[in-house]
């Protein structure tokens, strides 16, 4: 029986699967040239008071190293062509720890470049609205699922490299009703920031775990044709895919749901509101 440390496409070991699809690279180059021109030489005039904020370029970049590693690494290999739970692992590294990253990242003035400006402006206020958020995420999540959408990536690495790109730009968009740093686009108050991700990381995704998690059947060619890795069967491996997307994920956010509540405790004991002036 193959085993895990053999591809099955080209005979390769599976640890030398490392990417360098141009659809990655040239999306992670060109968000990172475009970053550090913006925050380096064209400050002066984007935002000619801001000073460089280190911490802020940090975040950015380790968010773009992030990506790479489930991207780039034998992970993706591994996700692409063998496993869906270990594929499930990837997309929970994109939204958990990438997206709040690269908006960590990015300083307060130059999300108002980015977002506020003439063509932006209108989408932004629109998908940052918390209700229409939480749907674009959870829906876009679902579509992607389907099983002629799914398996099209898994035979394509450009195309599932793009299809990461938009899973990613949802994550940011999920994000946005609790990270925002703009007074323009606000983020929720404390108690319905609480609400915001209870409903958008358990209760709106129970379908997608359900059909996932309780099928009898797998659902992706790609997997069912793959030789077994973890798994004696693909239905097994699709079943802990489910688990790992709704358990993991509601772990993952019992971290922001602790912050969110000792800021409101502590904010609520000293009986100070939350700062209008948001920081750079």
């Amino acid at each position: 029986m193959p085993g895990i440390f053999i591809n099955s496409i080209d005979g390769q070991p599976l640890f030398l699967g490392w990417q360098f699809d141009p659809v990655l690279l040239g999306s992670l180059i060109t968000a990172s040239v475009l970053y550090a021109l913006a925050v380096g030489p064209l400050r002066k005039r984007l935002a000619p008071n801001e000073p460089f904020n280190k911490t802020r370029a940090f975040l950015f970049f380790l968010g773009i190293f992030i990506i790479y590693g489930a991207e780039g690494t034998p992970l993706h290999a591994l996700s692409e062509r063998y496993s869906f739970s270990a594929h499930m692992v990837q997309h929970l590294i994109l939204n958990y720890m990438a997206a709040p990253l690269l908006i960590w990242g990015c300083p307060t003035w130059l999300l108002r470049v980015m977002l506020l400006n003439r063509f932006m402006k209108p989408i932004s206020k629109t998908l940052s609205n918390a209700v229409l958020a939480s749907l674009v995420f959870n829906i876009g999540i679902s579509l992607w699922h389907i099983p002629g959408i799914y398996d099209a990536g898994l035979q394509n690495s450009s195309v599932h490299h793009f299809q990461h790109i938009i899973f990613l730009t949802l994550s940011v968009i999920s994000w946005w009703p609790v990270m925002s740093r703009l007074e323009e686009l606000p983020r929720l108050g404390y108690g319905l920031q609480i609400l915001y991700l209870f409903i958008t990381s358990t209760v709106l995704q129970i379908p997608l775990f359900g059909i996932l998690t309780f099928s009898n059947s797998a659902f992706y060619q790609t997997y069912i044709d793959a030789p077994r890795v973890f798994f004696s069967n693909p239905a097994d491996d699709q079943a802990m895919a489910g688990v790992i997307m709704k358990v993991l994920g509601m772990i993952v956010y019992i971290i922001p749901l602790t912050v969110i509540f000792f800021k409101w405790y502590n904010e609520s004991q000293s009986g100070n509101k939350r700062p209008v002036k948001q920081a750079a």
